[in-house]
């Protein structure tokens, strides 16, 4: 009696794309097949690129059922003649599928060879399929050039493959390359959707898409990972179900370890480890779903949208942790744990390892940017402390470096005593409320004068470069970052009034020059002893003398050059190299005689 699981077919064979219509995430690849069968321009030979399980092998059957259908040359193959039947099963006797792995030789290309010279018994063209086509031997891509270059006018040649690279440049020009990607997690999840509510599986949206994640953008993968957790769980499996079953991460627990982090709760990034490690998952595996869920949390920090690509349930879990993060800190976390991640693979106890990175992440100081923090170095630079304010009294006894034992330093002026209404707050509060009435009197305070222009130093009998050099070296005293950009500037001119620097597109050194271009040309009319505007010019690199910066580059690395050289050249190297019978690897500069910036 034959077995009643006999007759079962696999998902992703029964819900293979039986029409160009129903191919996901390749519509640049369908257009342009049912363009050519639509105008008869059909190639004689077609090569498909792509990650495993993306359809195409699925393609080039649906095209050759768009050349053999009864009613076609068409688009739409009706799919119920003889040929597209035939196709469809794999048992036609004019379309040919061979696994390239299996027949890679030079006498099955030479049979191939043989085979196309005769005219198709029914349909109207031999079509071979050759799958995974990068396998077959150099012997046998050499013998199918010819073939393959002009082929008979009833023969048609349909390529896939995995790895493009293999395959030989002279196969590759003789064909039509069309590269197929990854669906997008959306298509996936989409199409997962519609097979369970046909084949009557109760999967909610977070068990799909966590089947789809796992499948990483192949159709095939994720049919087949959706039969599997079915076996396993039955048809109406939940998130974490599928996550055990298929031995992958809880998206839910990847949500909640990256929110413990961005809280700062050790307790709960402790917690969630613990019982990662106890379903058995491996800690390099949490690390790299930990790295993508803070990159899309930096994404939708920086973008203000979350990933397109993610399903909805998990945007609204993003929107809700990022709503609560720093932007620069949620970078360091994904720097963090992105350098562990590449640690764990040679860390004796890679959960402890991971463990204490993420503790490392909790403990991280608020992030901000370079620029604002040097922005307010500089403000608590140019202003002046308020009058009245004056230094904390130390601990009796207590030198100035806090060391030792000595006399008390007392303030020049003692606070005075709270007014009447106002209170005596508890102690600890005390600090608090000082700087608060301190900041209220600064904010009270008026405006810190500018900073006294430079000294007039230019002489213009010098040649320009010279007066370049002079004018940053004269900011630089004032402003090291202002010197800087300037010095970074190529000179495209010096004209009374006018100071030109050319800068690439896009340079960040010119963006802060016109950020601060009140204080930049207050120094330059200074230095210059007339009121002088700054132009910036965008330059491509020619045109323009070098900028200092890159002169003192040049200078150096020559200066580095020469003591190689005198260094390799010396007589008691060669000597040395005699002696013991090796040879010059690396030459290391540590200090240049001469050099001394």
């Amino acid at each position: 009696m034959e077995r009643a699981d006999s007759a079962y077919q696999v998902l992703a064979r029964k819900w293979r794309p039986q029409a160009f219509s129903e191919v996901s995430g390749q519509e640049h690849v369908v257009r342009t097949l049912r363009n050519a069968v639509a105008a008869g321009r059909v190639a004689h030979a077609y090569l498909f690129c792509g990650p495993r399980g993306v359809g195409k092998t699925t393609a080039a059957r649906l095209l050759a059922r768009a050349l053999q259908c009864e009613k076609g040359p068409t688009a739409d193959p009706c799919g119920s003649c003889q040929a597209c039947v035939e196709i469809a099963a794999g048992s036609s006797v004019d379309v040919a599928e061979i696994d390239g792995a299996s027949n890679n030789g030079v006498d099955d290309v030479r049979a191939i060879r043989e085979n196309a010279r005769y005219l198709p018994t029914r349909d109207r063209h031999k079509i071979y399929i050759i799958d995974e086509v990068h396998m077959l031997s150099q012997a046998a891509f050499n013998a199918l050039l010819k073939t393959l270059e002009e082929p008979p006018p009833h023969v048609k040649f349909i390529f896939a493959t995995t790895e493009a690279h293999k395959v030989p440049d002279t196969i590759v020009s003789r064909c039509q390359l069309h590269t197929f990607r990854r669906i997008p997690l959306a298509a996936v999840v989409e199409k997962l959707r519609q097979v369970a509510k046909a084949e009557g599986f109760g999967l909610d949206d977070a068990a799909l898409s966590l089947i789809a994640r796992q499948a990483a953008g192949g159709m095939r993968d994720a049919l087949s990972m959706l039969d599997q957790v079915v076996a396993s769980c039955g048809t109406s499996p939940t998130a974490e179900a599928v996550a055990e079953a298929l031995g992958a991460i809880d998206r839910r627990a990847v949500a909640a370890l990256a929110g413990a982090l961005c809280r700062r709760d050790a307790g709960a990034v402790v917690a969630l480890l613990a019982e990662q490690h106890a379903r058995g998952q491996e800690p390099k595996r949490v690390a790299e779903a930990l790295c993508q869920q803070l990159r899309d949390l930096v994404v939708f920090k920086a973008t203000g949208a979350p990933p397109a690509e993610l399903p909805d349930h998990e945007q609204k879990e993003l929107a809700a942790i990022a709503g609560g993060a720093d932007a620069a800190q949620l970078a360091r976390l994904f720097d963090l744990v992105h350098c562990a991640l590449g640690e764990l693979s040679r860390a004796f106890e890679p959960e402890l390892a991971l463990e204490v990175a993420l503790l490392k992440g909790v403990y991280l100081a608020p992030g901000a940017q370079l620029s604002e923090l040097i922005a307010r170095v500089e403000a608590l630079g140019a202003s002046p402390l308020p009058r009245d304010t004056h230094p904390l009294p130390r601990e009796a006894g207590e030198d100035e470096r806090g060391g030792g034992r000595g006399s008390a330093v007392m303030p020049p002026h003692p606070s005075p005593p709270p007014q009447a209404g106002e209170g005596v707050l508890p102690a600890g509060k005390g600090a608090l409320a000082a700087r608060e009435r301190g900041s209220s009197r600064t904010a009270a305070a008026p405006p810190s004068p500018a900073p006294a222009p430079l000294p007039h130093g230019d002489d213009p009998s010098r040649p320009p470069e010279a007066r370049l050099e002079a004018l940053v070296a004269a900011v630089a005293t004032r402003s090291p970052r202002i010197g800087t950009a300037l010095k970074n500037g190529r000179l495209a001119s010096i004209a009374p009034g006018e100071l030109s620097l050319g800068y690439p597109k896009g340079d960040f050194r010119a963006a802060l020059l016109m950020g601060e271009r009140k204080e930049v040309e207050a120094l330059l009319s200074g230095h210059f002893g007339a009121p002088t505007a700054l132009r910036i010019v965008e330059h491509d690199g020619a045109g323009l003398p070098p900028s200092i910066a890159e002169r003192e580059a040049k200078a150096t690395s020559e200066r580095e050059a020469a003591v190689k050289a005198a260094a390799t050249g010396s007589e008691a190297v060669r000597e040395a190299l005699r002696v013991f019978g090796a040879q010059v690897e690396e030459v290391r500069v540590l200090g240049v005689p001469g050099d001394r910036k």
